[in-house]
This record gives C-alpha cells, structure tokens and sequence, in this order.
C-alpha cells in the first residue's frame, strides 16, 4: 500500500509514463479482439464484451509489474474494490459501444488518484494509434498496433479558444439534454462527435476546446482525461466550478456533471450558461 507521502509519488512524469506502457499493451489487446461480439449487460445496463475483460487482465497485469503496491479500482471489478489514500482507477475499454459498432474512439482510461485527486493519467487509443499521458506535464506520442510506441512523446498544451469560435466535441453514443442546451447558446461553431476519453486528448493537445457532459459518468471515464487536460493547462470543472474529487465509494464512483476546456475564460462560459440552464436543485453535484 502507498502512502500520500511516499517519495515514489513525487515524479508524477515517471507515474504517467508507467501508466501509458500499461495502458498501450492493455490497448494492443483491444486492438487484437476487434472482432469480439460476445457482448451482454451488466447489471447498470452497461455493455460488457470478452475484449473488456481480456483488456482488464492485461493493464492489471502491467500494473502489478510497474506499480506493485498501488491497488486498482476498475470498472470490472469494483465491486470487490475500496479506495485507499492512494490508488488507481482503471477503465479497461472506455467506450464500449464504439468499440461494437466498429468505431475507432474508443481507449484505454487509467489514473492514479492521491487523496480525492488524480495525480497522473494515459489514454491509449489503440485504433487510432493515439497515446496521451500526464504527471506534472502532458505529452502525446504514436502507438503502433501491438502497442509499442512510435518516435518521441511529445509536450503537448491546451490552445486559447480559436477566433472562429471553439471546436466542441459531442458524445457520440451518450447526449444529453444539458450539453446540447448549452452548446446551441454558445456557439454554431464546428461540433465532433467523439467517444470516451479521448475527448479530453483532443482538448489537451491542442486540436478541440470544450465538452459538456450533463449525464451520469462514472470516476474511471474521466480521471485520466482530468490528469491530462489539467497538466496540459486546461479545465475539467463541476457545474458548481469546483474541481471534480475521485474515491467516492459512497456515491458508487458516479461523477457530477462537468465541462473540459481549452482554458479557464471558455469553462466558464460554459459553466454559466449550464447554470441559466439547470433548475435551482440541479447543478449536477453528486453528494
């Protein structure tokens, strides 16, 4: 078990570039089980495939081997899981319906949490061949198929909203009412649909600006794209413009509604307008 104070927490780019070899082999093995179709519903109604599984043995695995002593929190089996003051939230195959309907954004989600907040996260998107990671700074780098990495990981910053407006990104499989209300009134600028946490890469490095999610998330689908799109110089805020906390057992790990952004003057906006929009009682705060 790790400690908050424990030396080993103080490279947080040296985490974060454990979590990516980690996630980029757990990605590889999605990749390999593209065709797997032996889908059925948990009990939340959520989907559940072999390829979810195999994908969660795998990163367990890796992370068994790089960080020993960190317990692992993940969608697969959280059940028989309690967060410690400090441990990993893992996301086999964020994204699952993307992965059944032959789409490519799908990824694998993991993050180290300290106290109620992550301190490092990677994103590898296997499909596209995508891998994002971040400690105290963000970088991108290219995967290849088997998961190995391509050329230099690179820095990578969130941008200033660009003069022509932001370029937003929507769920693909996952709309709500909130988000569409607030991205009508901000902005007709270009919107994107995308799945999974690969939204918040996009933000990070530079090519999109803002996603609203008014619906139920849970902690394991964001808090590596919280890690990345903060270390990058972003935003990832509740409705009430307090920062998201991770380890809420007593919630069932259920997040309140946020926005990710390019900067803090765009969330803002956003938060704003979510609030004109929300009746008094609903801001999105789970408790």
């Amino acid at each position: 078990m790790i400690a908050p104070d424990d030396p080993l927490l103080s490279d947080r780019n040296a985490l974060a570039e454990k979590l990516a070899e980690a996630a980029r082999l757990s990605g590889a093995v999605l990749l390999a089980m593209r065709a797997a179709r032996d889908v059925r519903s948990k009990a939340d109604g959520s989907p559940v495939c072999s390829a979810d599984l195999a994908a969660d043995h795998a990163a367990k695995a890796a992370l068994a081997r790089l960080l020993p002593d960190f317990p692992v929190i993940s969608e697969e089996s959280v059940e028989s899981a309690q967060p410690a003051p400090v441990f990993i939230l893992l996301d086999p195959l964020d994204g699952t319906r993307e992965f059944l309907a032959a789409g490519g954004s799908y990824c694998v989600a993991i993050a180290i949490i300290s106290g109620t907040r992550p301190i490092a996260g990677a994103i590898a998107a296997p499909e596209i061949g995508r891998l994002w990671f971040a400690g105290e700074d963000a970088f991108a780098q290219a995967i290849a198929p088997d998961g190995s990495t391509l050329g230099a990981a690179q820095r990578i910053v969130a941008r200033p909203t660009p003069a022509t407006g932001p370029v937003v990104l929507v769920s693909r499989f996952h709309g709500d009412a909130l988000s569409s209300s607030v991205l009508s009134a901000m902005c007709k600028s270009e919107q994107m649909p995308m799945s999974s946490a690969v939204k918040f890469g996009l933000i990070a490095s530079g090519e999109a600006d803002l996603h609203v999610r008014g619906g139920t998330t849970m902690e394991w689908d964001i808090a590596a794209g919280d890690a990345i799109l903060t270390a990058a110089g972003g935003v990832v805020r509740q409705l009430d413009g307090n920062v998201l906390r991770y380890g809420g057992a007593e919630r069932h790990y259920r997040n309140p509604s946020f926005v990710a952004a390019s900067n803090e003057g765009l969330a803002g906006r956003a938060i704003a307008l979510a609030k004109e929009l929300t009746p008094v009682g609903q801001t999105g705060t789970v408790g």
